[in-house]
């Protein structure tokens, strides 16, 4: 009876409130539904209950709170998970997150790339610019050539790029860039302020139209290019802009959602096995388009450094992102963790601690521009005294 109500569970419970799906389960097989007896339907009812009651609680900046029946519900539930039935082993969503899954190492470098260091590092995966190296202000993309040698490993085997692509954030050495823009007269619409702790960037009102024609949807899209290039798929930064936007727009955290399902969606019907790789932002992962648009997710200064001090973060912060972390590696997202550290001492911590949590530790320097990167303790600051 129990794997009867698992799969009337898994085929036809769907809970909803007005402003999101809260839980949808695929569909399942009609043959299992003709045989359900009327326990099992009771069981697959109060878990569709348990399930939907939890999940109903929660939105954004909320998690759901404990109840008297939460020891039933979760009882339940995972006797529901455990005989749901799994996704296709051929399906590309299933082939994406078992590629990712074999990941034991990465590294992350935006500047000062070296193809041939590249290919002689034993890194599984890599996140890189598109086009790092620039002439007068001018993009300059690796080739095909460029991008199939960087992917083979030294051993014969084959590493997993992704190309760092902001879709938070305008950048004033891309392609796209109009030097018209500086000026208020022809700015765009969707073009606001700098960002003061990256030379060159801009955020962006992302849910304009315009700005995301840009990102995606044409050959001269930035994300068709980048896949256009050979690239395994996108490492995308600066989903957390919605944060900074929230009192222009209430509803930017609901079109972050929208923008990040229709940019994969679009990048599947290119090529059904891209990978999506989300950096910070991990809140979103509550959110079920997310979760199913995306195979990743990678937190940076997750222990240290939220201020880019290094300096450890405040307790409560860890905590709610380790719980939305959690939250995410639960349902079958890759978790990615670096950490910008000079100290050596505290880069071991970090990368034990990372470790534990079966996340995959990186320390890195944070502007990005070294490939193989060793914590260096910073010299003490010099006290100047009286005589």
């Amino acid at each position: 009876m129990i794997d009867l109500a698992a799969t009337f569970l898994d085929g036809f419970a769907t809970c909803r409130r007005p402003d999101k799906v809260l839980y949808h389960a695929r569909a399942a097989p009609s043959s299992g539904m003709l045989h359900l007896g009327v326990r099992a339907v009771l069981f697959a009812g109060i878990c569709s209950l348990a399930i939907c009651t939890n999940a109903s609680a929660g939105s954004r900046g909320e998690r759901p709170a404990a109840s008297t029946h939460s020891k039933i519900s979760k009882s339940l539930a995972a006797k529901a998970a455990q005989h749901a039935l799994p996704l296709p082993q051929a399906s590309p969503a299933n082939a994406r997150r078992m590629r990712l899954a074999a990941v034991k190492s990465w590294r992350y470098q935006l500047r000062r790339i070296e193809p041939r260091e590249i290919a002689a590092s034993d890194a599984d995966l890599l996140v890189m610019d598109y086009a790092p190296d620039r002439v007068y202000g001018v993009e300059l993309p690796f080739s095909k050539e460029d991008v199939q040698r960087m992917r083979k490993k030294h051993d014969g085997g084959e590493r997993i790029l992704l190309a760092y692509l902001s879709i938070g954030e305008a950048e004033r050495y891309r392609t796209y860039w109009d030097n018209t823009w500086y000026d208020a007269p022809t700015r765009p619409p969707w073009l606001l302020e700098a960002n003061k702790d990256w030379d060159g960037n801009f955020k962006v009102r992302f849910w304009d139209r315009d700005w995301q024609r840009i990102v995606f949807g044409s050959p001269q899209a930035y994300l068709d290019r980048i896949l256009g290039a050979g690239f395994d798929g996108v490492y995308l930064d600066r989903a957390d802009v919605f944060q900074e936007l929230e009192a222009e727009n209430p509803q930017a955290e609901d079109a972050m959602e929208r923008f990040i399902a229709e940019l994969a969606a679009h990048a599947r019907k290119l090529r059904p096995e891209a990978l999506i790789v989300m950096q910070n932002a991990e809140e979103l992962v509550h959110r079920t388009r997310v979760r199913l648009a995306i195979d990743g997710i990678a937190k940076e200064d997750l222990f240290y450094g939220v201020d880019h001090n290094e300096a450890p973060n405040e307790p409560g912060m860890v905590r709610d992102s380790l719980a939305d972390l959690a939250y995410a590696q639960k349902h079958g997202l890759k978790v990615l963790v670096v950490e910008y550290l000079s100290s050596p001492v505290a880069a071991e911590q970090a990368t034990r601690r990372i470790g534990t949590l079966d996340y995959l530790p990186l320390i890195a320097e944070r502007s990005l521009g070294t490939l193989f990167y060793r914590p260096v303790p910073l010299p003490a600051a010099s006290t100047k005294t009286d005589d």
